[in-house]
């Protein structure tokens, strides 16, 4: 299908997302093969994404994202911000959220570093079985 005012050098929203999870995969130093088994997606299927010929589903970027350690409105956000030719403006798209998120990492990690070491250990323990 195409849309008015396309050209062969335009980039489909597919093609951004496809870049976006090759650099997450690479920066993670994943092989192709490694996020397939960590996502549950196929191998082929997941280089036919990081080609632009496929369009994720949501159920398919999230499982993506979790393998990538990344939340998935973070792969998207990206992908709507490529460094290289950005589909769209960073005025245009704002991640609240994660700059909250940040700030409580942040004070996560001060207040980690007062507790005593055996607490410390505890509220590792106690966030790793939140995890699971």
């Amino acid at each position: 299908m195409s849309l008015p005012n396309d050209s062969p050098d335009d980039k489909r929203l597919a093609d951004y997302i496809g870049m976006t999870v090759r650099r997450l995969r690479q920066d993670k130093e994943f092989t192709l093969q490694a996020l397939a088994d960590e996502s549950g997606i196929s191998k082929s299927y997941l280089g036919d994404i990081e080609k632009g010929r496929k369009n994720p589903t949501t159920d398919v970027l999230e499982a993506i994202a979790t393998a990538l350690s990344v939340p998935p409105r973070r792969l998207l956000y990206h992908a709507a911000l490529d460094q290289d030719d950005p589909f769209f403006e960073p005025e245009q798209l704002s991640l609240e959220a994660d700059v909250l998120s940040e700030q409580e990492e942040r004070e996560l990690a001060q207040l980690t570093r007062r507790l005593r070491p055996a607490d410390r250990r505890l509220l590792l323990d106690v966030a790793r079985r939140l995890m699971r």
